[in-house]
Parts: structure tokens; C-alpha cells; sequence
């Protein structure tokens, strides 16, 4: 078995989403989905993975005792671009080999790597490939379209893959894979990436409230802030390449978490004031990284509706300020009993399905004007 370190592979591979060369030039996929896909001949492929793990806490006890779990981010591959995976695992360990194919004879296989939890709840890094044969550069599958998904826990598919409402987070019940963002991709036949992030609001809101996690315009420049910050990285956050990787659709779904950061902090009408000003400044962002290429679509969906009318009061003010014609509003519909719920009250599979469905026919409506 010949070891191949990832700094020696870096051309030979194409990289999916926004990912990340860690130290050692290791190439970390730490939002969800992203990942790595290359061309494989030989009988046997190994990769020696690195993970760090998340942390989460539980009121697990009776007194209300807080119980700290780790959260270790799961891992799926796929041969031959089959939308099925190969093999789908939790990644334990600091630094363990995982199988990724094997044959009695000698093939050729487009082999593609994917994360399938979310960024902060877990990081994943490919360090090396151990394999008895050779990769290649494999032929870049010709998409119809580029989606970028910006969002919370509703586009990570967070609990997804459970049907208990009361559930909290554990990796093995989050796959961004069956997340409505996925599926809207696969049925428009696009590629994809996904800035994703649990509790993340635009807005941080008002007042003295902690909230836990940063706001979306915070991350949303960078390729991976989030990362950079646990390797102690000040102020040095590399920017994301937006020249190279513009999408034809930019689909956002916030609001959902500003509903409950205006809720906490009691002063409702100030708390939505400063949300609709800090939307508007995040379009502003969004469109100046971008340029006028993409189309914009401002969703909300599917567990809370309280600022939709007031996306859309900002989307139309944005609209008629820059004469901007490419942007959208777009309310998925409710998740319903029958469907059933995941982990939190949050939309199960069902539902997921139901969502990616509905903005896949929305986005071909819309790029067809």
C-alpha cells in the first residue's frame, strides 16, 4: 500500500463546497456537504481521516444537571457519483484509516468524500490516502446550474433522521445529504455548497443577551471563520474565492433564530427594527461579494413565519433602491402533523422532502423568466 499525504494530492482532487487546508496542508470539510471527489484505479483505497469533536450539552438529569457529550461529524462516500452512499460513518478519532473502496480486481472509480454534519458540531480533515494503485484528476460532471444555501439548522437537516419531536442534537440524526438543500440540488440536477449553522441568526438583537453563536455576516465572507477561530487565528480569516466560485442561485433561509433573539431580548419593534436594517446590509453583502450574476431568493421556512412579512418589506425596499431585479421572496409551507417531526420540533425527512421539492420548482419557475 502506497501513502499518499493530501499536500501531494491537491491537484489531483476537486474540491466541493468551502473547504479548508488545515496546518499540515490537510484539506478540512467542516460545513456541511462539502467535500472532495477524484478518480481512483486500483483493488484498494484507504483514507486517513482527522476529526475534532463538538461538544453539547444536555439537561439530561433530573435536577437539571448540565452533561457535557462529544459530537463527532459523520462522513459519507459515494462511487461513480451514485446519489446513494457507499458507506456512511462517524469519524471518532483524531486520526484513524476508514475504508473507502475495495474490489478482487483492479477498477476505475470516480470516488467522492462528503461531510454530512454541520461545522461547528464536529470538523473532519483528509490527511492522506493509503491505496495500491493511483488517483487522477476525474472529468468535473457538468451541472445545469450552481446553488449557494445559506441557513440554519432547518438547511443542515438538523435531527432529520429521527421522528422523536423531544430529541436534542446527536451527529448520527443530522445528514445534510437528506436536507431539503440536497434534494432541491439533485432534483435541478446543480451543484451546491451550504454555509450552514445551528442557532444562527442575522441579527444578534439588542440589549445585553449572549447569544451563542456568531450571526451569519460574521461567517459569510470567509471560507471557514469558524475553523480559523479554533486554530487561534486573530483577524487573519482567509476570504472566500467569490470571482471563482459565483453561484447562479443564492438561496438564504434566516429569520427563523431572530424570531427567538427578539423574543429574549423583550423589545419587540426595536428588535425587528434592527433585524430589517441588518437583513438589508446582509443583501448588500451578499451582492457586493457576488456581484449581479446570481438570483437571490430570501426564504423562510418551515418552523417559523414571525419576520416573513418583514423580509419582504426589506426585500422590496432593497429592490426598488438598487434596481435590483433578481431577488425573490419564498415561504415554504408549514410542516405538517401528518409528517411528523425531527429532533426539536424540527422538519423530519417528510418534510425535507417536501421543502427541497417545492424550491426546486420555484428555481426553475424563476430562471426561466
Amino acid at each position: 500500500m502506497n501513502i499518499h499525504l493530501m499536500k501531494d494530492c491537491a491537484a489531483k482532487v476537486q474540491r466541493l463546497g468551502r473547504t479548508f487546508e488545515g496546518p499540515e496542508m490537510e484539506i478540512f470539510m467542516n460545513w456541511t456537504c462539502s467535500g472532495i471527489r477524484f478518480a481512483f484505479t486500483g483493488t484498494c483505497l484507504i483514507a486517513g481521516l482527522h476529526a475534532i469533536c463538538g461538544e453539547e450539552q444536555d439537561r439530561s438529569q433530573l435536577d437539571g444537571t448540565i452533561v457535557k457529550r462529544k459530537t463527532w461529524p459523520y462522513a459519507a462516500v459515494f462511487i461513480d457519483d451514485d446519489y446513494e452512499p457507499a458507506r456512511y460513518f462517524e469519524v471518532n478519532d483524531t486520526l484513524q484509516n476508514y475504508l473507502l473502496f475495495s474490489s478482487e480486481q483492479e477498477e476505475t472509480h470516480v470516488v467522492t468524500i462528503r461531510k454530512m454534519t454541520e461545522n461547528p458540531k464536529g470538523k473532519l480533515a483528509i490527511c492522506r490516502l493509503l491505496m495500491d494503485g493511483m488517483i487522477e484528476k476525474a472529468v468535473e460532471v457538468t451541472t445545469k446550474m450552481k446553488l449557494e444555501f445559506i441557513g440554519d439548522s432547518i438547511t443542515c437537516g438538523f435531527g432529520n433522521m429521527t421522528d422523536v419531536k423531544d430529541r436534542v442534537f446527536f451527529s448520527s440524526e443530522e445528514n445534510g445529504w437528506m436536507s431539503h438543500t440536497a434534494i432541491a440540488a439533485r432534483k435541478l440536477d446543480a451543484d451546491f455548497s451550504m454555509i450552514c449553522y445551528s442557532g444562527i441568526p442575522i441579527s444578534k438583537g439588542i440589549g445585553h443577551v449572549n447569544w451563542l453563536t456568531p450571526g451569519m455576516p460574521e461567517l459569510y465572507p470567509y471560507t471557514d471563520r469558524v475553523m480559523e477561530e479554533h486554530f487561534g487565528t486573530n483577524k487573519l480569516y482567509r476570504n472566500w474565492n467569490f470571482e471563482e466560485n459565483t453561484p447562479d442561485v443564492i438561496i438564504l433561509n434566516l429569520g427563523t433564530n431572530d424570531a427567538t433573539v427578539i423574543d429574549i431580548n423583550m423589545d419587540i419593534e426595536q428588535g425587528i427594527r434592527k433585524f430589517e436594517d441588518e437583513y438589508y446590509n446582509f443583501l448588500q453583502m451578499i451582492r457586493d461579494l457576488n456581484k449581479n450574476e446570481p438570483w437571490i431568493i430570501c426564504a423562510l421556512g418551515s418552523m417559523d413565519y414571525f419576520l416573513y412579512d418583514n423580509i419582504k418589506k426589506v426585500v422590496s425596499r432593497y429592490a426598488d433602491d438598487n434596481h435590483d431585479e433578481k431577488i425573490r421572496c419564498f415561504k415554504y409551507s408549514r410542516i405538517r402533523l401528518a409528517d411528523g417531526y425531527g429532533a426539536c420540533g424540527h422538519p423530519g425527512i417528510a418534510t425535507q422532502t417536501r421543502m427541497g421539492n417545492e424550491l426546486a420548482d420555484f428555481i426553475l419557475d424563476l430562471v426561466s423568466l
